[in-house]
């Protein structure tokens, strides 16, 4: 029986949202991870690159689930920032297969993430530091997998963009 419970819950979105990167991946050439539709548009500018989008998706949520640790009093607030620091949008992510292996890496942190989490600590929380917007662990992990989501979405759009203009 699946584990129904709120933690149990965002295990299977996270792994949901986690086959859908792979499904992006899978026989996809180099070349297409460089690829934008557009380069300019007259609202919010150039469009992403399939590489970016995913680099990004997996970065950002393992930024927010640090700082959800940071609000557990785990890390400290230095150690909050995405799996490969500066190096989130670096060269190695124009390889699919260097995508996969990081997706599984961020992939293996979100479940021991979500291991180590108990009910009580979804309601922990504190100030950001740096605006002072009220923060708790629960939004953290909500946020990791809406904006996730979010960058997936615009992946998968990309990618179907991506196959018609090179008749894939």
């Amino acid at each position: 029986m699946a584990d129904t419970s709120e933690i149990g819950t965002y295990r299977r979105l996270f792994a949901q949202k986690y086959r859908e990167i792979e499904e992006l991946l899978f026989k996809l050439p180099a070349e297409a991870l460089l690829w934008k539709p557009f380069e300019q548009s007259p609202w919010r500018g150039p469009a992403g690159s399939l590489g970016w989008l995913i680099a990004h998706a997996v970065s950002s949520t393992v930024y927010l689930l640090r700082r959800a640790e940071w609000q557990m009093g785990k890390i400290p607030w230095t150690a909050v920032d995405g799996d490969e620091g500066s190096e989130e949008f670096g060269p190695a992510n124009h390889d699919p297969d260097y995508l996969r292996q990081r997706a599984g890496r961020t992939h293996e942190y979100v479940e021991e993430f979500l291991r180590q989490l108990d009910a009580q600590a979804l309601d922990d929380g504190q100030a950001h530091p740096i605006n002072d917007h009220p923060l708790t662990v629960r939004y953290d992990v909500q946020h990791a997998i809406e904006h996730m989501a979010q960058h997936i979405g615009h992946a998968q759009l990309t990618r179907q963009l991506w196959a018609i203009a090179s008749n894939e």
